[in-house]
């Protein structure tokens, strides 16, 4: 039966504005819109027409591990592989049933998306993936589409490509009012330019075709809305209609879209993430060990924004952002078992993140294991 028959769509759309603007929004407004990413732009406002015929989801779930948040942009094949290894040989006896193995941030430079970092994977993307889905496993990939890093080689080559605004580059990332002073810049795609569609394209067709990965995780897809040549409106509709695209002409691939406005993407991506990071700590600052502000970021923002959002399950698959119960993190028991809770409930994508080669069999049965129960 259609969403449309049980919920009026103008209805639906109107809770969804509700939790938030985008995968990553806590509460949907705000005195202080801070990080600035997780509000639209208040210039940039949009009435969305209200013409979505809503199916639910229709592809399964996906269950994998993730690389992110243990390896974080160290990542190269051999470390890849180890763990699709071990999944190959140990999760059917572990009554883990994963099927993806992800291969996230770190892999090449932002916006170098036709060009692996081949010293991380000398033989190619291409036939990582092939090595991958040798072991019985489907590959899946990360990228950040409409953002560049400055270093890359799409930056050095294509300037004109890069949203400009009297004369200096706009930054993409938008955290603060004040990124253009902080030493991690990542700049915006111009994608009202002809030269850059084709180019978004021919990423996907790389990808998807050439290099035959099964899902792909597209992030920071709020981008565009901080391009200030561009309005709300004509953001929300090119980031609709780049979902629409990747859904008709690659219907195969498993879609996760994050950090992504959530109105635009009712009915053209299979799984939405629904909260902010598991981890407050990114990989970059691990070293940090703050047991107690991970808790507080558990507690506090990832579980309540999660809850909020469980709903959403009728709209499409929703992806919780990844598990994890290594002792390092600081997770107390009671929480783990709140989160997988959640998980559970949502019926949604389960991601694994610790090192599996590693991790402690008691741990593993007693918070990996009741997840796929």
């Amino acid at each position: 039966m259609a969403i449309s028959q049980i919920d009026s769509p103008r209805e639906l759309l109107q809770k969804l504005v509700q939790t938030g603007w985008q995968s990553w929004t806590t509460a949907p407004t705000s005195l202080l819109r801070f990080p600035l990413y997780n509000y639209q732009p208040r210039d940039k406002q949009t009435n969305f027409p209200v013409n979505y015929f809503l199916q639910p989801p229709s592809k399964k779930p996906a269950y994998g591990w993730c690389s992110w948040y243990h390896y974080g942009l160290d990542i190269d094949e051999t470390k890849i592989l180890d763990q699709a290894r071990w999944i190959s040989q140990n999760a059917k006896l572990q009554k883990l049933p994963l099927e993806y193995v992800l291969i996230d941030d770190g892999w090449t430079l932002w916006g170098d998306w036709l060009n692996e970092d081949r010293q991380k994977f000398p033989t190619g993307l291409k036939k990582t993936v092939q090595k991958i889905n040798r072991l019985g496993l489907k590959a899946g990939i990360w990228l950040a589409p409409f953002l560049v890093d400055p270093q890359s080689k799409l930056a050095q080559n294509h300037p004109d490509w890069l949203v400009t605004k009297h004369g200096r580059l706009v930054e993409g990332l938008n955290l603060t009012p004040w990124d253009r002073y902080l030493p991690h810049h990542k700049w915006l795609l111009d994608i009202q330019n002809p030269q850059v569609q084709k180019y978004l394209y021919r990423t996907l067709d790389y990808l998807i075709k050439d290099c035959a990965v099964d899902l792909i995780k597209l992030d920071f897809l709020y981008a565009p809305s901080f391009d200030p040549h561009l309005s709300g409106t004509q953001a929300d509709t090119f980031l609709r209609n780049y979902l629409s695209r990747i859904k008709k002409n690659y219907p195969a691939v498993y879609t996760v879209a994050c950090g992504c406005p959530l109105v635009p993407a009712v009915g053209v991506v299979d799984s939405m993430r629904i909260s902010f990071d598991t981890l407050i700590i990114s990989p970059y600052l691990k070293f940090l060990k703050l047991p107690i502000l991970s808790r507080w970021h558990l507690d506090k923002i990832v579980l309540p924004t999660l809850r909020r959002r469980l709903w959403t399950k009728k709209i499409w698959r929703v992806d919780p952002d990844v598990f994890m119960c290594q002792k390092s993190i600081g997770f107390t028991h009671q929480q783990l078992i709140k989160f997988q809770q959640i998980i559970k409930s949502g019926q949604g994508n389960i991601f694994l993140g610790d090192d599996l080669t590693q991790l402690p069999t008691q741990l593993l049965k007693r918070y990996l294991q009741p997840l796929f129960n």
